[in-house]
């Protein structure tokens, strides 16, 4: 029998993985020819005519490589995300919401803050002062996964930009469904809803984050891949 992994190798190189990834992928195409190989020495063909018809299953080596390629690095993006944004991401938001159920269990009874006809505000300045460092966590999260600045930012803030968010679709819908109410007073209650629940903890949460803002992505991935 020929040698199936240099065979392979010898096709399918240059592929821009690494070293024990692209080797992995030798074995597996070369075991899958062997196999191939195999089966039709047992159906009774010969030695060479299996062969041949092992490689002709694979109509375009060049083809196969590009595929490849880009099977990994689409893998490798959606690795990159998973750590940098979406796992750092998450944590904080979960950690956020964790405090503030906390803080809403040990304070019964927070500072409400009257606005204007009606419109008044629940204080819970306890966790106000933790965000902080709730954001520092996700974005040297971020940081180490070799995240960038837009993956650090969101990572600290995600949880609340996605708040904004919906308060922003429920004014809208609140505008379509109840339009018996004074558009004045829902706005100004919108006005309050964002600057306190939405810019007030995004902005401590980005001040916690500030000193992992900095600092060059390349040089964390290099670092998290040492350790």
């Amino acid at each position: 029998m020929p040698d199936w992994r240099g065979i392979v190798r010898d096709r399918i190189t240059p592929l821009r993985v690494g070293e024990k990834r692209h080797e992995d992928i030798v074995a597996e195409l070369a075991d899958h020819l062997e196999d191939s190989c195999e089966d039709l020495v047992r159906q009774g063909k010969s030695e060479s005519e299996a062969v041949q018809f092992a490689l002709s299953t694979v109509a375009d080596w060049d083809e196969l490589r590009l595929g490849l390629q880009c099977a990994e690095q689409e893998e490798d993006i959606m690795n990159y995300r998973v750590k940098a944004l979406w796992l750092p991401g998450v944590c904080t938001s979960v950690l956020s919401m964790v405090l503030l159920r906390w803080f809403q269990r040990m304070s019964p009874a927070p500072p409400v803050i009257w606005v204007w006809h009606g419109t008044f505000l629940v204080l819970y300045w306890r966790w106000l002062l933790c965000l902080p460092l709730v954001g520092a966590f996700g974005a040297y999260w971020s940081r180490r996964a070799g995240g960038k600045l837009v993956e650090r930012v969101l990572a600290a803030s995600l949880h609340i930009l996605v708040l904004i968010c919906v308060m922003a679709l429920g004014f809208c819908i609140g505008l379509v469904l109840d339009f018996h109410v004074s558009f004045s007073l829902r706005l100004v209650g919108f006005a309050v809803y964002v600057l306190a629940w939405g810019i007030a903890p995004c902005f401590l949460l980005l001040l916690g984050a500030l000193p992992f803002l900095r600092g060059d992505a390349a040089e964390s991935r290099r670092a998290a891949a040492s350790h």
